[in-house]
């Protein structure tokens, strides 16, 4: 099952998913093959005969805040953040093998400034989460709700992948031109391409075995591509499901990063 069927991230995932599984898509708007539900909102009872008989749940539906305050931004997340919660309780429930959920590196983007003022190299799934938005706060929350319905204290081990996604769209130099360089770096190195991001959730879906080594089938794999330059970790998501991304930023953006960057086509000064 797919929820938020007809957004962007699942319209990159659609194409390897069609060929590979049969879909159960859902989303709050009608489309080709959609069925319609709130998974918010609906009684779970409604809910439940959407998850009876799915082996694993790919989740990318949003609920888009609105409101520009403080206040609203978090109210707004919240409502995703028990949404997520609803997701997991009723796979937990139906008997649903396995959650992926769409996550984002906001998760832990506060380590983006001790990364620009060149005090960190590298951030690691395993950091501990600090988000600097409420975008960010919910979807770690998504992270520590997930790990407690997979170490098993509420039942049987559901198992639970959270991918933070973090660049998921062709690179446009353009929009670069006249900001610091450092922006234009940060989105190569976060870079994932659509048959990267595709890889990334299949293996999340189809790894058989995702135990870690306390028995926890729980992970949080970085979604980016094997970009040259580097800042998010995937060295588990290597380890674990065998994630071999095929681009890189450094190769598919060559001509854009010689002018960018060296002020020239071929790198020269």
């Amino acid at each position: 099952m797919l929820t938020g069927a007809k957004g962007y991230i699942a319209s990159q995932l659609l194409p390897a998913f069609r060929e590979r599984y049969d879909l159960r898509l859902v989303d709050l708007s009608p489309g080709e093959g959609v069925e319609v539900a709130d998974l918010l909102s609906d009684p779970a009872d409604d809910l439940r005969r959407l998850f009876d008989g799915v082996d694993t749940v790919v989740h990318t539906a949003y609920h888009r805040p609105t409101g520009d305050d403080p206040q609203s931004r978090y109210e707004g997340e919240r409502r995703n953040v028990d949404m997520m919660q609803r997701v997991y309780q009723l796979a937990l429930e139906t008997g649903v093998r396995r959650v992926v959920a769409a996550s984002t590196n906001q998760a832990a983007k506060w380590y983006e400034q001790p990364y620009f003022q060149g005090l960190r190299d590298r951030v690691s799934p395993e950091d501990y989460p600090r988000p600097d938005s409420f975008y960010g706060w919910a979807k770690a929350a998504y992270e520590s709700l997930g790990f407690l319905y997979a170490c098993g204290s509420l039942g049987r081990k559901l198992d639970v992948i959270q991918v933070r996604i973090v660049v998921p769209r062709e690179v446009d130099a353009a929009k670069f031109v006249d900001q610091p360089t450092y922006r234009y770096v940060r989105e190569l190195a976060g870079y994932i391409s659509e048959r990267d991001l595709q890889q990334l959730f299949v293996k999340s879906i189809e790894t058989p075995d995702i135990a870690d080594e306390y028995g926890v089938p729980f992970h949080i794999f970085y979604g980016v591509s094997n970009n040259a330059r580097t800042f998010w970790s995937i060295t588990n998501a290597r380890r674990v499901i065998g994630y071999q991304p095929q681009d890189d930023s450094e190769r598919r953006f060559a001509d854009d990063i010689a002018r960018m960057l060296y002020g020239s086509r071929d790198g020269s000064r």
